[in-house]
């Protein structure tokens, strides 16, 4: 198992539709919260948003 696999994604959809779209997510690393922002456009877009910025963040 690679240590990306251990990061935890929550996406949740606060406004809008298809390309506009509002999402807040959450990355969790073994249950704490390691980092939470917003992004705009489709689902595919907010979880790499996150998981990209939850990989940044472990260092």
């Amino acid at each position: 198992m690679t240590e990306a696999a251990k990061l935890d994604i929550r996406l949740r959809r606060t406004g809008g539709s298809g390309p506009n779209a509002q999402w807040v997510w959450e990355v969790y690393d073994q249950g704490a919260l390691l980092k939470k922002g917003t992004t705009v456009g489709d689902e595919a877009k907010a979880f790499a948003t996150a998981r990209k910025a939850g990989e940044k963040a472990r260092g």
